[in-house]
């Protein structure tokens, strides 16, 4: 599967990208006052090095923006509901942890919830590229994802979204 993005990586991505462009150190002052102004610098430059952002140089000053890739992930992670439950059932075993701890991980970055042990649901759109990925999972593990329109006694699931 893709690159794991954290919740706080994602909010920081969209605050860049709702600026258009902004100086590093006006957006650490009005977004991240109260933090450490090393660890959210660390934090932007870790993006940048990842491709996520583009810092460059204007008047001597540093700004920000998001790059392609940024923003092709934040859309990738953008929750649109369509009306259909989607459903992961998954059974990878204990050896593979690394890659069960991936998997649930990135489902909640889409905005799944645990149903149950190892079931997942969300009703959210998911992107083509996710469910490529789903399905490449399908071929080495018990990974599956089924999509239905209704459940009986939704109620439950509701309250969870």
């Amino acid at each position: 599967m893709s690159q794991v993005l954290s919740q706080k990586t994602l909010k920081l991505l969209e605050k860049i990208r709702e600026q258009g462009k902004i100086n590093v150190y006006s957006f650490i002052k009005q977004f991240y006052r109260h933090e450490s102004y090393r660890k959210i610098y660390t934090h932007i430059y870790q993006l940048e090095k990842r491709g996520y952002l583009e810092k460059y140089k204007l008047k001597d000053l540093e700004y920000l923006r998001a790059s392609d890739k940024g923003i092709a992930s934040l859309d990738t992670f953008k929750r649109e509901r369509d009306g259909k439950w989607k459903m992961i059932i998954f059974d990878i075993p204990e050896n593979k942890r690394a890659v069960r701890d991936y998997l649930r991980t990135k489902l909640k970055q889409l905005g799944f919830k645990r149903w149950q042990n190892s079931i997942w649901i969300t009703p959210y759109r998911l992107p083509a590229d996710v469910v490529l990925e789903l399905k490449e999972l399908s071929k080495r593990y018990f990974v599956r994802l089924i999509t239905v329109e209704h459940i009986n006694n939704e109620s439950g699931l509701k309250e969870l979204f």
